[in-house]
């Protein structure tokens, strides 16, 4: 999954730990943070998104599973198909 936050932060060429130290948290917990496991406070949210200058909005940094994109495609894993589709033809006409 990669959510807003971290592709304002790739995009502009900075570490997590440029990142944590600029708004005075821990690299861990912006790394949880940037892959959607754990939720920053509003206040933190805040100052994350003045970082990108507003380029990632606060909702964004705080429900990031609304906003993420698939990851690149992986030649080496399967692809996954949704229950229901695919399968034996049963039932269609």
């Amino acid at each position: 999954m990669t959510t807003p936050l971290r592709m304002a932060r790739e995009k502009r060429g900075l570490t997590i730990q440029q990142v944590a130290t600029s708004v005075g948290i821990d690299p861990g917990n912006l790394s949880r943070i940037e892959r959607g496991k754990q939720v920053p406070s509003k206040d933190l949210a805040e100052k994350l998104s003045q970082v990108y200058g507003g380029q990632v909005s606060e909702t964004q940094i705080i429900y990031p599973e609304r906003f993420v994109t698939a990851e690149p495609f992986q030649a080496d894993r399967p692809p996954v198909v949704a229950a229901g589709l695919g399968g034996s033809g049963a039932g269609h006409a």
